[in-house]
């Protein structure tokens, strides 16, 4: 911050080269501890008419550089070039530009604008279905929004400050998991299918939880049996993760290679298995198993019912917060039984309490005293 001191208007005169005096008018003023002058003024309301423009200028706060909302999404486009829903995002952008005009300048998205888009998409029925906008469908492109203000003000300082986004409220999201006596029929039919990898993928999935993406794309460079890992090096979080292999995973990994191949599973792309995988659950009775990503629920939830933390299912599962992993608390409710538990004994029982005189009523201690 400036910091402006004092300012004085003076009176000066000076001789030009035919010796004829004139009187001029001049200001200084400090500006951080440093002396400012100025002179040359014909008359005093001009030096102070300076003076005033000069304590002006430095007390403005400076210009922040603009920047459309368009200009910002391509900034932020290149900024998470490896994102890999950077195409969902894009996706998201276009109806953000189309409301808020792709021209708008960032710093005129306020609060009070978004607010209003927001109460357009609660009022708004969606095309295929004619239903209500879901909450999950109004926060996606809010939440992306978000992001985008809170990085222009936070890393590109063209923002003074971030307007507030509210998001809906969400449901908690499907969860589906399987029984073991479940799994065990997916994968018998997954074992008579014509593509030979199905069931060993499907069982790595139950095993370590990985996304279907993790799976398909592992290669046998990132297999290390002798550390008992799998070393991920681009998650969908963005970090690095080891997810450790137990004895199933471990075995499974054994009889399949390593091959020359460079990815553990014949291809990463996952229209190779999809028929397959959907006859598989098709012969297996399992019609409500629809997503792929159920695997996933499935190890996480076999953990969680077999004493593992939320903690260590969190790093497990490569989520940067508990939040995520917090749907599963449910199926293990021994954890809250066996906390409530640990309070057992902390009173005695009441018959091994023996009162004393303050803790007897007035007429029992009256009647002790007629009894002696």
């Amino acid at each position: 911050m400036t910091v402006i001191r004092g300012g004085k208007i003076t009176p000066y005169t000076w001789t030009d080269a035919d010796g004829k005096r004139h009187k001029s008018w001049r200001w200084s003023v400090s500006v951080d501890g440093k002396q400012r002058r100025r002179q040359g003024y014909a008359t005093k309301a001009e030096a102070e008419t300076g003076l005033d423009q000069l304590k002006a200028e430095l007390a403005a706060p400076p210009a922040k550089p603009s920047i459309t909302l368009a200009q910002a999404f391509e900034k932020y486009f290149e900024t998470k070039a490896r994102k890999k829903s950077l195409a969902e995002d894009r996706r998201q952008a276009e109806p953000l530009k189309a409301a808020f005009g792709k021209d708008t300048n960032l710093g005129d998205l306020t609060a009070a604008r978004i607010s209003d888009y927001k109460a357009a998409r609660l009022a708004t029925k969606s095309r295929q279905t004619g239903a209500m906008l879901s909450a999950a469908a109004i926060n996606r492109p809010l939440a992306l929004l978000r992001h985008l203000l809170r990085l222009a003000h936070e890393e590109w300082g063209v923002l003074d400050r971030i307007p507030t986004v509210r998001l809906e409220d969400e449901p908690e999201g499907r969860l589906r998991w399987l029984t073991p006596e479940e799994a065990n029929r997916l994968l018998a039919a997954a074992r008579e299918s014509r593509n030979p990898d199905l069931a060993d993928l499907i069982e790595l999935s139950l095993f370590t939880g990985l996304r279907q993406a993790e799976a398909l794309e592992l290669t046998w460079e990132r297999v290390d049996r002798s550390r008992g890992v799998l070393l991920l090096e681009v998650t969908k979080s963005g970090r690095r993760r080891q997810v450790p292999l137990n004895e199933a995973a471990d075995a499974l990994l054994a009889r399949r290679g390593p091959k020359h191949e460079r990815l553990v599973f014949a291809s990463s792309n996952w229209d190779r298995y999809r028929t397959a995988w959907e006859r598989a659950v098709k012969r297996a009775k399992l019609p409500d198993l629809q997503h792929w990503h159920d695997l996933r629920h499935t190890f996480a939830s076999w953990a969680v019912q077999r004493r593992v933390s939320l903690y260590e299912l969190k790093e497990l599962l490569g989520h940067s917060t508990l939040t995520m992993v917090r749907r599963y608390a449910h199926l293990a409710p021994e954890h809250l039984r066996a906390a409530a538990a640990a309070l057992d004994g902390v009173l005695a029982p009441a018959s091994a309490i023996i009162p004393s005189a303050v803790d007897l009523s007035e007429g029992e201690v009256r009647s002790k005293e007629t009894a002696s």
